[in-house]
């Protein structure tokens, strides 16, 4: 299943054209401290903009909320199956694509007016009264449910409109329509489609491969790359949680929740669910709501002193309170003060506010603490270079299992490989351009040989012109990409790998 999510993942994130953009960002992106800066919640600086957690959360969940619907995934996807698939990645990258586009399109003036704001509001026919007539009281107590400011809310429509705006312009909702391709070029991709080689393979295990390091060489491997072996930094604190679940809402509550705020409950068809449809996600929301209040209350107890919360350390690698993938509480205290209060945080167990009472910077280890790990590195490092030479010296005369005809889109077995080492391998095998090689992988080489080839037409005419377009297009984005990328410089404050 996550394997499927991969291959088509592309084809999956749903932002216009956004989302087939390839993030050509290694050389352009600056990574930060991995926590906020000091007074400061930026995930990502893009050019003039700055992207602050809050957005972040809200692409995350926009990313979430769409991968849930593929229904291969089940329909629920939980924090570890969404960082198996790279949710939080992808909603970074989304959420930096958006800001290099509102870079460049500030830059060819563009911009969106109060006037284009409301009107889109108005259009949306989401915050009406009974009558269907927009409502000033409706669309207020809407932002207030989904605590965002008016301000808050309209700029962050302002700049999804302004996205839009420079698409109309370039013409990239239509730029595959107007697309032309010539014979030759639809030719080349039918007959590069419809190739298939047949494959003998040999897998080659990293255990074949003996090798001992000598202290000396581990400590001269140390001393290169100290800076890759730190302490952690630590900090002890004083805090207090106060979970959602602390909360039971009666039907009373609910209901008036739900008649407060009936704009929450429209379902995915715009319309209205019933009460009871919407009773899961109601007692959710009166939770967080009554758990945020009580926090704020909490806060002022800390703060005076006037009630105590419990007292532990922690280290920077460990994982606290966690909310969306990102460990809010442990980036917070890296740019605290010591003695400091911080105000409720919400994670995904509840709301946490905490004293912090000191902090230990991190420092690099000593070549004794860190060298087990050193020597793992080193050792690693060392057999998976003697593997290549040894693949690069058996590939000319090796003698392995012929596989048959395989295409691109092979997805019977090879050997040992997984799944996605597999359509690794296939990759490799299409993109090289000589007749016999291998591929590297952590704990083996595997090994092929062209014996033949053939190319049997796989598509008809037309669906291959659609494919010669769609190639086309692709590439005019990449470049496109490629230039925002290299024009707007971004600066990451935030590890969501972790």
């Amino acid at each position: 299943m996550i394997t499927w999510m991969q291959k088509h993942k592309k084809w999956l994130v749903i932002t216009i054209w956004i989302s087939a953009i390839a993030f050509i960002g290694a050389g352009s992106v600056n990574w930060g401290s991995y926590g906020f800066g000091f007074g400061s919640d930026k995930v990502a600086s893009v050019g003039d903009i700055d992207i602050h957690i809050d957005e972040y959360q809200r692409v995350y969940n926009q990313v979430l909320n769409e991968y849930a619907k593929i229904p291969q995934l089940g329909g629920i996807l939980d924090e570890a199956q969404a960082k198996q698939l790279g949710i939080p990645q992808i909603a970074l990258q989304r959420i930096i694509q958006q800001a290099q586009i509102r870079n460049f399109a500030q830059d060819l003036g563009l911009m969106v007016s109060d006037e284009e704001v409301g009107r889109e509001i108005l259009n949306a026919n989401v915050y009406v009264d009974e009558k269907g007539n927009f409502s000033h009281e409706v669309y207020e107590r809407a932002l207030q449910s989904m605590q965002i400011s008016k301000s808050d809310f309209e700029e962050m429509l302002r700049n999804e409109m302004l996205v839009q705006k420079l698409l109309g312009v370039v013409n990239a909702n239509q730029m595959g329509m107007l697309i032309s391709v010539t014979p030759l070029e639809v030719a080349t991709l039918e007959m590069s489609s419809s190739v298939r080689d047949r494959l003998m393979v040999k897998s080659l295990p990293i255990t074949q491969v003996k090798f001992t390091a000598n202290e000396a060489d581990i400590r001269a491997f140390w001393e290169q790359n100290a800076q890759n072996w730190k302490t952690p930094m630590e900090f002890e604190i004083e805090y207090i949680l106060v979970p959602f679940n602390a909360y039971t809402p009666d039907d009373e509550a609910l209901k008036k929740h739900y008649d407060d705020f009936k704009s929450d409950y429209i379902d995915d068809s715009g319309h209205l669910m019933s009460l009871e449809e919407s009773r899961e996600k109601l007692v959710r929301d009166v939770q967080k709501i009554e758990a945020e209040s009580a926090a704020k209350r909490e806060y002022i107890n800390l703060k005076n002193s006037s009630k105590k919360g419990e007292i532990i350390t922690i280290k920077d690698n460990e994982r606290f309170f966690v909310k969306d993938g990102i460990d809010l509480v442990v980036a917070d205290m890296k740019a605290a003060q010591v003695g400091q209060v911080l105000k409720p945080i919400e994670a995904s167990e509840g709301f946490v506010t905490l004293r912090l009472m000191s902090k230990k910077e991190s420092a690099n280890q000593s070549f004794e603490e860190a060298k087990s790990a050193v020597k793992a590195l080193y050792e690693r490092n060392k057999r998976k270079e003697a593997l290549a030479e040894l693949a690069q010296r058996s590939v000319a005369n090796f003698s392995g299992s012929d596989m048959g005809f395989v295409d691109r889109f092979y997805n019977g077995a090879i050997l040992t490989l997984n799944e996605q080492e597999r359509g690794y391998f296939i990759s490799q095998v299409f993109e090289s351009k000589n007749k016999q090689g291998y591929v590297l992988f952590d704990d083996k080489a595997v090994l092929y040989r062209i014996l033949e080839q053939s190319a049997t037409p796989l598509v008809q005419n037309n669906e291959a012109l659609m494919l010669a377009k769609g190639a086309k297009y692709e590439a005019l984005l990449n470049a496109l990409a490629d230039y925002l990328n290299k024009t707007y410089k971004t600066t990451i404050y935030i590890d969501v790998s972790k």
